[in-house]
């Protein structure tokens, strides 16, 4: 455990993470494919805008509070708005949605193995260190908090 003023000690950053799962899945894709249905296209270029828009809009939410987005980094202020008061992890929540994009876009069994990987990878490597780290610096009001919005959807 990590002491309130050190951050979380995420020590992956979560965009590489999601980003080299990806680059893995896509390399497959290619040279070994296993499709498991039609590619869908428009669906998963649908699901990639919106979870760039949900990022984005996060981001901008966390930056205005005064945090530094980078999960190594220790939190000013505890942020509710914006897209954090229907999840509390909205920004990892869009790289799961973009995952998803590109698993339909692909309509292959390596876009949706790595969505599952990323998904556990975020949930156990950064979000449970993020959330033990704000139990800490925050107390009860993140324990309020988290027992209003969910942890995902």
């Amino acid at each position: 455990m990590t002491a309130p003023d050190e951050g979380p000690g995420v020590r992956l950053p979560p965009p590489l993470m999601v980003g080299l799962l990806l680059a893995g899945a896509w390399v497959l894709h290619r040279l070994l494919p296993v499709p498991l249905g039609p590619p869908l296209p428009e669906a998963g270029a649908l699901l990639l805008f919106v979870a760039l828009a949900l990022i984005g809009w996060a981001l901008l939410v966390m930056v205005r509070a005064g945090n530094d987005p980078r999960p190594d980094k220790p939190d000013t202020t505890m942020v509710e708005a914006g897209p954090y008061r229907f999840s509390r992890n909205p920004i990892y929540l869009g790289f799961l949605l973009a995952m998803l994009g590109f698993a339909l876009r692909w309509g292959d069994l390596w876009g949706w193995v790595s969505l599952v990987a990323g998904h556990f990878l975020l949930d156990r490597l950064v979000v449970a260190k993020e959330e033990a780290y704000l139990a800490t610096r925050f107390g009860a009001a993140y324990a309020a908090y988290r027992g209003r919005v969910r942890r995902w959807i």
